[in-house]
């Protein structure tokens, strides 16, 4: 309608402008008859100064998320996080504990509202915990504690060039429903999306996986008590073949 009614203007404005021209008068004939001669005058063109060039500034190359990850790594780190399950939601509890001369992994699920807590423990290595070599796994069950014992393979180190493949798109504020507000950046391949923080424990804080939210942070802390006891951790119940 718009463009309709900007039409009907300019064409207003262009008969009004046909209207006001002199219509050309024939010009009378001398006394003897012949046509005068009239030479129009000569006028010189006014310069003209081309538009000045302009050239556009480079644009930057997208930054990767190997350009801007530095993942958080402290002892007693923790996340809350609520995982979206064809409808269901599940709260889960990530933590991290620095013993020594291992690294704690915990993780506490609250599943039709009974808790199940396991734990993994890394053999300490220099650098940051993904050096790691996996030996045991841990499991509390009421009052048990069950484990199995993995064997050591090499641990590959953390390096920023094996994240370069993977673009970051924008970055972006986060509020957790607790009131933690963190920096986020955003990587996607069109259809998903990973949302991550150097400030958060693990790093993570939202996935979107073909445009539904299946996991998003609640809280975070450094703070963690751990529910299975380096104790009862060597004193568990071994589950692994002979």
């Amino acid at each position: 309608m718009k463009k309709f009614a900007l039409l009907i203007v300019l064409m207003i404005l262009a008969m009004a402008c046909i209207s006001e021209e002199e219509t050309p008068q024939t010009p009378p004939l001398p006394p003897d008859g012949t046509p005068a001669v009239t030479t129009p005058p000569q006028t010189t063109p006014a310069p003209t100064t081309p538009p000045p060039t302009t050239t556009a500034p480079p644009t930057a190359a997208p930054s990767t998320l190997g350009d801007i990850f530095t993942p958080v790594y402290k002892d007693k780190m923790w996340s809350t996080y609520i995982i979206n399950s064809e409808g269901e939601e599940t709260q889960m509890v990530w933590k991290m504990f620095d013993d020594g001369d291992i690294y704690v992994f915990e993780y506490e699920f609250e599943i039709e509202g009974a808790t199940s807590i396991t734990q993994m423990w890394s053999v300490k290595s220099e650098g940051s915990p993904q050096e790691c070599n996996p030996v045991k796994h841990i499991m509390k069950v009421e009052d048990m504690v069950y484990c199995t014992s993995m064997p050591c393979k090499p641990a590959e180190s953390y390096t920023p060039e094996k994240y370069d493949k993977y673009t970051v798109i924008r970055k972006d504020t986060y509020t957790t429903p607790t009131g933690k507000t963190v920096e986020v950046f955003i990587v996607s391949d069109g259809k998903d999306e990973l949302w991550f923080s150097n400030e958060v424990p693990f790093s993570i804080v939202k996935v979107i996986v073909d445009g539904e939210l299946v996991m998003f942070l609640i809280d975070f802390g450094f703070d963690a008590k751990r529910k299975i006891s380096r104790e009862e951790g060597e004193n568990c119940i071994s589950m692994t073949a002979p």
